[in-house]
């Protein structure tokens, strides 16, 4: 009888503990956003190789589990490189003139992120994806004259990452990542848009 009634006891402080430690998860919806610096690749890099220190991220997830997320990301990045005058061979004429190149893109993409540690963890990294389109903003300028075009392309951009709680259920978050940009984008210079972005900034789990 009385080993009965001590795993009784056991098992009703046991649940009580998971209770106590359920309430304190996360809540499944978070916001996060941070600043962004991003290095042109390839024929980017030759269109513009400067590293961009003029950029943004923001987006929402929703946690299924404690393990996987899905949500929605956007951002901003402008890759800008001035170059000294030259003469260039024109139709039937050449053109001396100071050139400036930029690219601005904004993405919006669907996300699924996958996280390694449980949510109690010092340090959660995590590895994930992001699929949709991006605007592309296209300026060169020759002198005061103004080539551009704006339109859309398909990217998809994987990412890994850290979040460090502020507590251990604190639903805010340090957030340190890198991601990798990839558009099948061509204009001119541009043959594809590649990139790779490291970010900084904090992750807010709401109600």
């Amino acid at each position: 009888m009385k080993s009965i009634k001590t795993m009784i006891l056991i098992l009703a402080a046991t649940l009580g503990t998971t209770a106590i430690a359920s309430a304190q998860v996360r809540p499944p919806f978070s916001f996060q956003v941070g600043y962004t610096v991003s290095q042109p690749l390839g024929s980017l890099s030759d269109y513009a190789g400067k590293t961009s220190a003029r950029g943004w991220n923001a987006g929402f997830q929703y946690a299924l589990n404690d393990k996987l997320s899905l949500g929605l990301k956007t951002g901003f990045a402008d890759f800008y490189e001035r170059f000294p005058r030259t003469v260039s061979s024109g139709k039937g004429e050449d053109i001396s003139a100071v050139q400036t190149h930029t690219l601005q893109t904004i993405p919006i993409l669907a996300t699924v992120q996958y996280n390694f540690t449980s949510p109690e963890s010092a340090v959660i990294p995590y590895g994930g994806i992001g699929i949709g389109g991006a605007h592309m903003s296209y300026e060169k300028y020759w002198g005061q004259f103004l080539e551009k075009e704006n339109k859309w392309a398909f990217q998809v951009s994987p990412e890994i990452g850290i979040n460090v709680p502020f507590g251990k259920y604190s639903p805010v978050m340090f957030n340190a990542n890198v991601q990798y940009n990839y558009a099948p984008y061509k204009l001119n210079e541009i043959t594809s848009f590649n990139s790779v972005q490291a970010s900084i900034g904090l992750k807010f789990h709401i109600q």
